[in-house]
């Protein structure tokens, strides 16, 4: 029974189905057959009249009004088969006051016999109509042309989105501006936008410091041609000042690194405003880095939160193509004394402080450190951590650990993957001012406040893991007659020379931790004036001395990394000077008087550091707060044949050092 009815529902909706197909069908026909007649209508009207008019007797004239004359002029068009000539002419207005027009219509050819031609329209489709309920109903409910224009448009006018584009902008009042520039979502907005439209203006920046000046030819009677505000321009190519008075006033920059991974990038550390009294000094100094990351600041922001700008350490992370502000800030409860990039972690920043600690700033994570080493607040304490400043930082073991020493003469070894505690500590007499890494070695050359020179040489055991170091060597820097021809007061700085691939061959050939060729040179500078020049491998003494001739201590040497015989150093008397000792050993590239680093010479700002590039193309320049970045000239760059063998054989000559 209940299939019977259901099939009985079946037949009736399908039959119903039909129907309606039906109509369809008929309506489209119907459709089609109004439009035929309508068109068969016209032509067949026009047929017959042209047909009337042929008929009638060529002597007879058709006599028609104006208006039919319109109406055949209408009708009858000049491509008709059998032209018509309507001859119309008028009566002269003085015989009659009325105005007759006259059609004569001449007999035309016999019209030829009409062939009916026919076609269809149709379409490279399949024709058949769609049966299915969905398309019929889809076809019934389908509005004409006109009501979808008509829908459209009232759409257009309802829609909401343009009534919001066309409101006018509201104004806000002091309050809320104020409260709008305050809030995090604008400020970290215009924070990403601002860096990356000023990254894009120094583009050209970033391309005439990268540029390769050595090597390019120059025009001499154009460059004699060129009026020079001083001598000092033909050593330097360009030059660039980077500065951020809101948080950098007041400060000294203590250290400077450049990215090993990203050259564009420079690392500086400050100590703590001096605006503050000594009492606050003392009190600050000797704090502890008790604030640790995350917090809710990003590094990359340049508004500083409350207490920021005072804080005790500070490090900041420049991009070359922003020379106003800085691309990464840190902050730190404690004076930052000296830093270095991650070795191979770009997000990563190393730093020493005032209070002995090592901190970790991840430019991830915010301002604040993220890692901290344990505070040592009493000398002799179980921790191997430092108690008194830490004053230098050097990566050794290819990148893997870290060496520190503090003024109080330790010297701590640390591994990067754990910097809590340190792996191993050494005591260097009573204080350290600064220290240096033979990189061929691993061999430490150090200098305290007195102007002693010490050596730590690194001892490996036959699996090649480095043993303790306990050996201290002190370099006994006295002449014939028994008398000190050393520093006479601190030493400021040492460098020793950058270990080249070239020479691992001769890697063999160490005496005393040292090289026997150029590689085994070092560099020192002091307070008394001068930098000299030493070769452990050969003799504990200086072999030469270079004496500033303004009297101003030299605050910092550096050798160049590329360039075998180039070495700069810094004075306190604000000024930069080169030195090519393939060239000679007694005057400097740059002359007596230097590079003037600032413009202002009654300034008072003395040079803090220096440091090279990578590429040793260029060099920073620590300024108080500012920091200066040189390019150098195809001048003091371009090597000219084997300098470091000419260094070598004039040292040789003079009978400072013996043959290697």
């Amino acid at each position: 029974m209940a299939d019977s009815e259901s099939r009985t529902q079946r037949a009736a909706a399908l039959e119903e189905k039909r129907r309606r197909l039906e109509e369809l069908k008929q309506r489209r026909s119907r459709r089609g057959e109004d439009t035929a007649n309508v068109r068969a209508s016209a032509s067949a009207n026009l047929d017959e009249y042209i047909d009337g008019l042929l008929s009638q007797p060529s002597t007879e004239s058709v006599r028609l009004t104006e208006s039919d004359a319109d109406t055949v002029a209408e009708l009858v068009p000049s491509t008709q088969n059998g032209t018509v000539a309507a001859i119309v002419s008028t009566k002269s207005a003085s015989s009659s006051t009325t105005t007759t027009n006259n059609v004569f219509a001449e007999p035309a050819p016999a019209p030829l016999p009409k062939t009916v031609e026919t076609f269809t329209i149709g379409t490279q489709t399949d024709t058949d109509i769609d049966d299915s309920p969905d398309a019929v109903a889809s076809e019934e409910n389908k509005p004409d042309l006109t009501e979808r224009l008509l829908g459209d448009k009232d759409a257009a006018e309802n829609d909401p989105s343009k009534d919001q584009h066309n409101q006018i902008p509201k104004m806000l009042s002091p309050e809320d501006l104020e409260k709008e520039i305050a809030s995090k979502p604008f400020s970290n907005f215009l924070n990403s936008a601002s860096k990356k439209v000023e990254r894009l203006l120094g583009a050209p920046l970033l391309t005439d410091l990268f540029a390769d000046y050595v090597g390019e030819s120059h025009d001499l009677e154009h460059t004699e041609s060129v009026s020079k505000e001083t001598d000092q321009s033909k050593f330097l190519a360009s030059r660039q000042v980077y500065e951020c008075v809101k948080w950098t006033s007041g400060r000294d920059v203590t250290d400077m690194d450049w990215s090993p991974l990203h050259r564009e990038l420079l690392l500086s550390t400050y100590h703590m405003c001096m605006s503050t009294s000594a009492s606050a000094h003392l009190s600050k100094g000797s704090a502890a880095v008790s604030a640790v990351s995350p917090n809710d600041t990003l590094s990359s922001s340049l508004t500083p939160r409350s207490g920021e700008l005072q804080s005790d350490g500070l490090a900041l992370v420049w991009n070359l193509t922003m020379p106003s502000r800085p691309e990464h800030v840190f902050t730190c409860g404690s004076p930052v004394t000296t830093g270095r990039f991650h070795p191979s972690e770009s997000p990563l920043i190393v730093g020493g402080c005032e209070s002995g600690q090592m901190v970790v700033w991840d430019v991830r994570a915010g301002r604040l450190p993220v890692q901290k080493s344990a505070l040592s607040s009493i000398a002799g304490a179980s921790s191997k951590g430092h108690v008194h400043p830490i004053c230098r930082m050097e990566v050794v073991e290819g990148g893997s650990g870290i060496v520190t020493s503090s003024t109080d003469g330790r010297v701590n070894f640390w591994s990067l993957s754990n910097l809590r505690e340190p792996v191993e500590s050494v005591q260097v007499g009573d204080s350290v001012s600064c220290f240096a890494v033979a990189p061929e070695s691993e061999t430490l050359v150090l200098g305290d406040e007195y102007g002693t020179l010490y050596s730590v040489p690194s001892s490996a055991t036959s699996g090649g893991q480095r043993s303790s170091r306990k050996q201290v060597r002190k370099l006994d820097a006295k002449d014939d007659q028994g008398e000190s021809i050393g520093h006479y007061g601190m030493v400021t700085s040492l460098s020793t020379k950058t270990f080249k691939k070239s020479t691992a061959s001769r890697a063999t050939g160490l005496t005393k931790g040292f090289l026997r060729n150029s590689d085994g040179l070092v560099l020192s500078s002091g307070v008394d004036w001068t930098v000299k020049l030493w070769a452990p491998a050969y003799a504990d003494k200086p072999l030469l001395s270079f004496v500033s001739h303004s009297y101003d201590y030299m605050s910092d040497v550096k050798w160049s990394p590329t360039h075998p015989s180039l070495f700069a150093a810094a004075s306190s008397n604000g000024t930069v000077g080169f030195w090519n000792l393939a060239k000679s050993l007694e005057d400097p590239v740059t002359g007596q008087d230097g590079i003037v680093i600032e413009p202002d010479a009654m300034s008072g700002r003395g040079l803090n550091k220096l440091e090279w590039s990578g590429d040793g193309r260029r060099i920073a320049v620590a300024s108080s707060d500012r920091l200066h970045v040189l390019t150098l000239s195809e001048e003091v760059l371009r090597v000219q044949g084997d300098e470091d063998t000419k260094m070598m054989n004039d040292l040789i000559a003079r009978g400072l050092i013996g043959r290697p």
